[in-house]
């Protein structure tokens, strides 16, 4: 059953907009957020990607016949309000998520690399996102389409790594395992990124392809895959045609975030 959108209304911060969720939940867009993140990027069959993508997007080709995709555990310590203003209380009970997304140029439909990135644009399309509360499956669907559903998240992100494994949600804590991650910390600190950096995230909503603008700060480290590992369930595996060998890994022990509304985007 699709979702009522939510109610959107001047905001008292200026070009903030308030919107209130079908829960009743209350936030501020841009929305906010202050984040652990631990993930890594796999090998993938293009062909089974572009499958998985919706008109307008193309899977990145990173070889002939070969794409990649992303799983990235994110455990959230802030989500919405305002980090300069300790009385703005607009915001969601913290939780944990776990992303599949399939790196994705816009507008560079072609098999070869190179012409692939002339004139496209880079992004991360939301192929899956479970979320470990409610209030965060309105906030992702109402507001950006994002695939969000209830699932049970265990995540680890202590001095000795980021840890995340990812399961069906059942009462008695006995759901199938899905995907198990685990990224060891930056040996050193060299490579660490402390630079803004500005992503898009595709979704889709009501038929249409919404771009979102992410800005991004904090302590990222992108490097080689040693110290990472990742399990995948069999049929989910299948689906994305990926090898379960990272061949990159991703680490942000503190990183901030701020989340812009979706846009549509055409074809063209």
């Amino acid at each position: 059953m699709r979702s009522s959108p939510p109610s959107l209304l001047p905001s008292a911060f200026g070009d903030r907009t308030r919107v209130t969720l079908s829960t009743g939940h209350e936030i501020d867009l841009p929305l906010e957020l202050d984040f652990a993140m631990g993930g890594v990027t796999v090998p993938a069959r293009r062909s089974r990607l572009e499958a998985l993508l919706p008109d307008g997007l193309s899977a990145l080709a990173v070889a002939p016949g070969l794409s990649c995709a992303t799983f990235v555990g994110i455990r959230y310590h802030r989500v919405g309000g305002r980090v300069d203003d300790p009385e703005d209380n607009v915001a969601l009970e913290p939780y944990d998520e776990f992303a599949v997304i399939v790196p994705a140029v816009r507008n560079g439909r072609t098999d070869v690399p190179i012409a692939q990135l002339a004139g496209g644009e880079i992004g991360g399309y939301v192929h899956w996102l479970p979320v470990t509360t409610d209030a965060s499956v309105a906030l992702g669907r109402e507001i950006w389409g994002y695939p969000k559903e209830r699932a049970a998240i265990e995540i680890d992100d202590g001095p000795k790594g980021f840890r995340c494994v990812v399961a069906d949600d059942r009462d008695d804590g006995r759901g199938r395992e899905r995907v198990r991650l685990a990224v060891a910390p930056p040996r050193t600190r060299v490579g660490t990124d402390r630079r803004e950096r500005t992503l898009w995230c595709y979704t889709t909503r009501d038929g249409d392809l919404l771009r979102t603008r992410a800005e991004l700060w904090g302590e990222i480290a992108i490097g080689t895959p040693i110290g990472a590992t990742l399990e995948v369930e069999p049929e989910l595996r299948a689906e994305l045609g990926c090898w379960p060998r990272p061949i990159a890994r991703l680490s942000g022990p503190r990183v901030r975030a701020r989340l812009h509304p979706g846009e549509p985007v055409g074809d063209a």
